[in-house]
Formats: structure tokens, sequence, C-alpha cells
């Protein structure tokens, strides 16, 4: 199943050609989720070539404009794209009523029901889940309330081999009797094992998303051995003076949450406006943690899997 990030923008404050502010899109199971809304999200989408009615889950982590600037207009175009079905916003309490100004000032009629779950700083919580796919906010350290996002994967129930159902003219109660991780002792004395008869089902994928935040080392408890971490990487090393101050993080610390966390692989982004690329940063995060990539945008990253350690 599908399971990737589409970076549509992946710049600090202040926009720059070819560097929109945060904005990704992600697709796990054919759900889509938008993590944060930044100016020029929408034209994101359009070179992205995403379809943006198939949108339904759109997640803000704080409320400083690069991040969600790009919403009101968003929600206007899914009511003139003649969207009706209902569509979830995750983010700060105060966000709600910011849209319901925004559409009173402009005397805007919405045409689909937009249901609203405020995030809190205080410890991680679920605000999504169903049979396949869960996603959680957690705290992060920034100049004011911010959250990460996490989307994990529900574990699958292991697979009975279908030559194995044929062969042995399985019943439904003993394959799922199978499925539930027992063996299957039959009437005549015979026994089917799972371990044997079953296949070992790939292990969840994970995706964690840190925009905005200071270095605090209790991010790395919170996105534990996910499968893809991105973190904000917004100055290098000799700036560390002043990420402290603006509540931001360099390539350094970034790659050290990485590395005690236990990721599987790290992707940089936020970048300040005062690089012309993020090529430093990427060599000073992968001298700490080695499986970093840089993001830029329409970078479409796949989250892979971690193998199990036995």
């Amino acid at each position: 199943m599908r399971f990737e990030v589409h970076i549509l923008g992946c710049g600090a404050a202040l926009p720059l050609p070819g560097r929109n502010p945060t904005a990704q899109v992600v697709n796990v199971h054919e759900k889509q989720f938008l993590f944060d809304c930044g100016e020029g999200t929408q034209i994101a989408l359009r070179h992205g070539r995403i379809r943006l009615m198939r949108i339904d889950h759109v997640a803000i982590s704080h409320l400083h404009g690069d991040h969600y600037l790009g919403l009101f207009g968003l929600l206007s175009t899914f009511s003139l794209l003649g969207r009706s079905r209902a569509l979830n916003l995750y983010g700060p309490p105060e966000l709600e009523a910011l849209v319901l100004a925004h559409e009173r000032a402009g005397e805007s009629v919405r045409g689909y029901p937009l249901h609203f779950k405020s995030t809190q700083t205080d410890a991680p919580e679920v605000l999504f889940e169903d049979g396949s796919v869960s996603l959680e906010s957690f705290p992060v350290r920034h100049r004011i309330p911010t959250t990460g996002f996490l989307l994990r994967e529900k574990p699958k129930e292991p697979g009975v081999k279908r030559d194995w159902i044929r062969k042995l003219d399985l019943t439904l109660t003993e394959i799922l009797a199978l499925k539930r991780g027992e063996d299957v002792h039959r009437a005549d004395g015979t026994a089917v094992l799972n371990v044997q008869a079953c296949r070992v089902p790939l292990p969840p994928r994970s995706y964690a998303f840190a925009a905005d935040t200071r270095y605090w080392e209790k991010v790395s408890e919170w996105v534990e051995g996910v499968s893809l971490l991105y973190h904000e990487a917004t100055f290098d090393a000799s700036m560390k003076e002043r990420a402290t101050k603006t509540f931001h993080s360099t390539a350094t610390q970034a790659a050290r949450i990485a590395e005690r966390a236990g990721v599987g692989q790290l992707v940089i982004g936020h970048v300040s406006a005062r690089y012309e690329n993020a090529d430093a940063l990427l060599e000073e995060a992968q001298a700490v943690f080695p499986n970093t990539i840089a993001a830029s945008d329409g970078l479409v990253v796949q989250v892979g899997f971690i193998p199990v350690k036995n």
C-alpha cells in the first residue's frame, strides 16, 4: 500500500522562488493528509498533480503565518470546486475562530461540513484513527503553542498462504484461527502450524512531522522508531545561539534527534532564506545521522520499512 510524503514547501518564514513555506501532503493507503498550509500551497498542489478533493484531513502545527496562511484560500477553493464531503481540520484552539471570522468577513458560504478538533501541547494525543491508520499529535518547543504530527499504519494480521488453503482444504474457522496466531489441530490428529501456514506481515510504517521546534530531547521519545522523520533544520551549527533564541533547530540538532530516536530516515527542511540551498545543512546532518536527505519543493519521499530486529 502507498505511503509517501510529497513536499509542497520546505522553506522558513520568507518565501523564495522555488522554496515555498511549509506544506506537505502525506498519502497513506490512499488517504491524503495535508500537514501545514503556507502561502502557495494550492499552486504547489497543482504542480504536483495532487487531487485537491481527495484531501480529507488538514493538520496545522501552529499559528505562525508561514504555516497556515494558505488555509483560507484552500477552504474557499474546496467550495468553488463543489465539495460536499466533510473536511477534518486539526490545529490550535484559536484556529477555528480564525476560519469562522474569515468566512463572516467575506460573507462566504461553505458548501461542506468542517469538523474541527483542537490540538493541545501537554502530551501526545490521537486525533484520528480508522482500521488502517492513526494520526497523532505530539508537543514540540516553539515560541507559541505548537505540535508535531505522527501517522502510523495499523499492524496487519498474518496472511494464510493460498496454496496451503487449497492443499489442506482449510475451513473458514481454521483460517481465522491461523490468522490469530494459533495452531490448528484437526480431528484426524494432524496439526497445521501457524509459522508454516502463514506469511509474516510487513512491519507497520510510520511518519513524523516536526516543523518548527527548538532542540528538545523529549521529541526523540515521541518519534522513537518511526520509519521517516521530517525535522526542521533552519540553521547551521554556527548559528546555534540564534536557533535557540528563535526556538528553531540546527541541522546537527535535527540529526541528533533522529539518532536518539532510532528512526529509519531523516528529512531536514524549514531552511532559512539566508541559505541558497541546503547542501551545507545536509552535510552537517549526515555527519551525525548518515541516512539524511534534504527536502526540496516537489520532492516525493517513500516511507520505507524498518527491518524487525530479532
